[in-house]
């Protein structure tokens, strides 16, 4: 059965300018087959550091500007780009002056 979340339903952090909202894990999916953050920078603001993890992991850039440090190679983001991650990258976000909002999905979710 198809279930909705609300916005209040969901699990925020929110931490100097960057805002994390866990949109589907195990605990509301009840399966590990998925994980889906979004995450919203407001302008010029930088993230913290992503670890690597296991999973298939990429970002889909839903609104906005910036760009994605990986080790040591920087890529550009822009609306309805898309970034596939290798299993061990770290990386973190940049946003430009019009903010960046993504999606961060991996598979499976492990948390």
């Amino acid at each position: 059965m198809p279930t909705i979340f609300e916005p209040g339903d969901l699990p925020v952090t929110e931490k100097n300018g960057v805002n994390i909202a866990t949109l589907a894990n195990h605990a509301m999916l009840g399966t590990d087959a998925l994980q889906v953050e979004r995450i919203i920078l407001e302008a010029r603001t930088k993230s913290s550091s992503f670890e690597s993890f296991e999973p298939e992991r990429f970002i889909y850039v839903i609104r906005g500007k910036g760009q994605a440090q990986v080790g040591e190679q920087t890529f550009p983001l822009d609306a309805e780009s898309m970034l596939w991650l290798e299993k061990d990258d770290t990386f973190y976000l940049e946003a430009d002056m019009d903010g960046l909002e993504v999606l961060l999905c991996h598979a499976p979710g492990n948390e």
